[in-house]
């Protein structure tokens, strides 16, 4: 743990976030590119690009100090409460990885008013794999620890879908392996799209009989069904590491498609596009339901705030509200320790809690309310 608190650890941060700006510049980069083409083949407008210069190399250089400082905070400045033993490098690896998909969706969406599934869909399995091979990415937390002819002490564990994942009282695995199998296959109907063109519209007379196989969409449920059951029967803690991540998947992702059903009844038309439905999937499968439900929480004022500044500076028609999500998920994992802290009881309550999801949907819709009369 000293070696990775150190100056290695520093350097070796600094040459991941460098690396992981360039990878961002291009992925990015061709991204809004195609869909810069797309827009002209329809007609429609391009939004103007920056004109190159300094600005150029930005990803490379935030990747850096960024890379730097979540190392320096979840590692170096690490505190030993509410941190499981030697988890922190692991964690603050995978939380890079995860800000990453962030920057990534964030950039698409305030170009293009769209958040593509060639993001979000391989950011789930990336979420489901990570907390299967490594449990400690979980979120950290402070759980009581029943002793025996002693009073409880307070332990360092991980915030798992009921409580800490290896804190005694509640069940590990409270849902089991259907529901987990269930879950993931509803996220794979209801938030992906078939990324390929359908075989009678490229070429007409070839048979579809096996043209399903070539489907990316098709291969994500062939290969993680599978991988899911395996995970179920080997039970234990990367299961209930797993379980929770697809809880709060499911959590997230409805608790997005609810209050767009909502706030577009009372609006008359689309408030919100699937793919903020897609984004909290992502971001639920990463963090678990408890932080997602603060993330959309948060990214409420946050939307509010940058609707009031788009409509006092630049008048746009139009807020992409996937920007606020992603900005809302990392200040909820960066300061995840004081956050918890002070929202942990109404999440032990049962109707504390059925009013914070309330809270959650009513303020967004009051947002997304509360825009459209600003646009007049």
């Amino acid at each position: 743990m000293s070696l990775f608190a150190g100056p290695v650890g520093f350097v070796v941060a600094a040459a991941a976030g460098v690396a992981a700006g360039l990878l961002l510049k291009r992925f990015g980069g061709w991204m809004v590119a195609e869909l810069d083409a797309a827009a002209e083949d329809e007609g429609l407008p391009i939004p103007t690009r920056r004109p190159p210069g300094r600005l150029e190399h930005w990803p490379t250089v935030v990747g850096g100090l960024l890379a730097v400082g979540l190392w320096g905070w979840e590692v170096a400045a690490a505190g030993d409460a509410g941190d499981a033993a030697g988890a922190t490098p692991v964690r603050a690896a995978a939380h890079f990885i995860f800000f990453w998909l962030l920057t990534v969706a964030a950039w698409v969406d305030i170009r293009h008013r769209v958040i593509p599934d060639l993001i979000t869909t391989p950011g789930v399995l990336a979420g489901l794999a990570a907390t299967w091979l490594a449990p400690e990415i979980l979120l950290p937390v402070v759980t009581m620890s029943p002793r025996n002819f002693a009073a409880a002490e307070p332990v360092a564990d991980l915030l798992a879908a009921w409580g800490g994942l290896r804190a005694g009282g509640p069940p590990v695995s409270p849902l089991g392996l259907p529901v987990a199998v269930g879950i993931f296959t509803l996220w794979w109907l209801g938030c992906t799209a078939p990324l390929l063109p359908d075989d009678a519209e490229a070429s007409p007379g070839r048979s579809r009989r096996w043209g399903w196989l070539r489907e990316p969409r098709t291969l994500v449920l062939l290969a993680g069904l599978p991988l899911l059951v395996a995970a179920g029967l080997s039970g234990g803690l990367r299961f209930a590491a797993v379980e929770s991540s697809l809880i709060g998947l499911a959590v997230s992702a409805g608790l997005v498609w609810l209050t767009r059903a909502g706030a577009s009844l009372a609006l008359g038309r689309e408030a919100m596009g699937m793919g903020d439905v897609t984004l909290m999937a992502m971001v639920g499968s990463w963090l678990g339901w408890q932080p997602a439900v603060l993330t959309f929480f948060l990214a409420t004022f946050i939307g509010l705030g940058h609707g009031l500044f788009q409509v006092l500076r630049h008048r746009e028609h139009e807020l992409p509200y996937g920007p606020s999500l992603c900005l809302a998920a990392a200040i909820v994992t960066v300061a995840w320790r004081p956050v918890w802290d002070a929202t942990e009881p109404f999440f032990a309550d049962p109707l504390q809690l059925a009013v914070v999801l309330g809270l959650v949907v009513i303020l967004t819709a009051v947002t997304l309310f509360i825009w459209q009369r600003l646009r007049g």
